[in-house]
C-alpha cells in the first residue's frame, strides 16, 4: 500500500469572526451615533413625503445596523459560492458600493432637518466604510 500527499497544506483562516465583529461594531457604533445626534441639533424626526413624522429612535439603528451587516455578509457568501471567490467578491464589492451610493438619496428625501440628514448620511457611511473593507479582507479570494 503506498501513501500519496495532496501536497502541503494551508490554514485557512476564519473569516467569520473579523466578520461578527464588523456587524457588531457597526451596530454599535451607529447606536453611539444616534444617541449623541440629539447633542448636536438632531431631532432625529423624518416625515417622508405623504407619510406622517415619525422619530427614529436608538435601537432602529442597532437593528438596521447590524441586519443590513449580516444582509452583506450572506450576499458575499451566496457571490463567492455561486461565481467563485474572485469574481463573487468582485460583484459583492461593486454592489456594496452601489447599494452605499443609492442609500444616500432616502435622507435626502426624508423631510427631516439639516443635522438629522447628516447624522443619517453618517451611520450609512459608518457601515460601508467598516463592513466593505473588513468583508473584502476576509473573502475567499484573499
Amino acid at each position: 500500500m503506498t501513501e500519496t500527499s495532496a501536497g502541503p497544506r494551508t490554514a485557512t483562516r476564519p473569516s467569520w469572526q473579523p466578520r461578527l465583529a464588523a456587524v457588531v461594531a457597526v451596530a454599535a457604533v451607529n447606536s453611539v451615533i444616534a444617541l449623541i445626534a440629539p447633542l448636536v441639533g438632531a431631532d432625529m424626526v423624518v416625515a417622508p413625503p405623504g407619510q406622517e413624522a415619525t422619530t427614529v429612535v436608538w435601537p432602529m439603528f442597532l437593528v438596521f445596523s447590524a441586519g443590513f451587516g449580516l444582509i452583506g455578509w450572506g450576499a458575499l457568501a451566496l457571490a463567492e459560492r455561486l461565481l467563485g471567490a474572485r469574481r463573487g467578491r468582485l460583484v459583492w464589492t461593486v454592489a456594496a458600493v452601489a447599494v452605499t451610493l443609492l442609500m444616500f438619496a432616502p435622507p435626502l428625501t426624508a423631510g427631516a432637518s439639516t443635522a438629522t440628514v447628516v447624522v443619517l448620511e453618517l451611520t450609512h457611511v459608518v457601515v460601508a466604510a467598516i463592513v466593505v473593507p473588513v468583508f473584502w479582507s476576509t473573502s475567499r479570494a484573499s
